[in-house]
């Protein structure tokens, strides 16, 4: 589905599919030290076969994920991915994560995304989202703040929150 950002940019996004390994493996290699910082809390410039398995082979119910694309590039790349996975002990809630490359942040990509897997979630009976983060990572706050009329913080230490939201219907 084409998506048109606040600059007029128009991304296509779309559920993750098992080909995108390559894709998804390219995106994390071309992020910066601190966008890898803030989305793995630790550094990581590859994937294991089993994680782009379980990264890219999803069921769609208790794990979604989508990815964009900006159509107008010469060479195919990921932009940015979201996914949630629901929790196993508490079904109405789930996990989520965004990161988007450096070049497309602070564009409007991440609370396109945050919006799009939240309408998904709530679809699926999903009414609250937890995201493990650096407790300095001031845009996803922020984002997080804005998407919710009730957010908690919990910091666990180290330099990293735990944020529980709740998904407004």
């Amino acid at each position: 589905m084409l998506e048109r950002l606040p600059d007029g940019a128009q991304i296509l996004i779309r559920p993750i599919r098992a080909d995108d390994k390559r894709l998804l493996e390219d995106g994390l290699r071309q992020l910066s030290d601190e966008s890898v910082h803030r989305r793995f809390l630790s550094p990581k410039r590859s994937f294991s076969r089993t994680e782009l398995r379980y990264l890219t082979e999803v069921d769609g119910r208790d794990h979604v994920a989508l990815v964009a694309e900006y159509p107008g590039e010469p060479v195919r790349r990921l932009i940015a991915v979201g996914r949630f996975v629901r929790h196993n002990d508490s079904p109405d809630a789930a996990e989520a994560a965004i990161v988007v490359s450096d070049d497309w942040q602070r564009r409007g990509v991440g609370s396109l995304f945050a919006e799009r897997l939240a309408a998904q979630a709530r679809r699926l009976g999903i009414r609250q989202f937890t995201a493990t983060m650096a407790s300095d990572n001031v845009p996803a706050h922020k984002l997080m703040e804005r998407m919710t009329e009730h957010l908690e913080e919990h910091h666990t230490g180290s330099g990293v929150s735990e944020l529980v939201m709740d998904l407004a219907a």
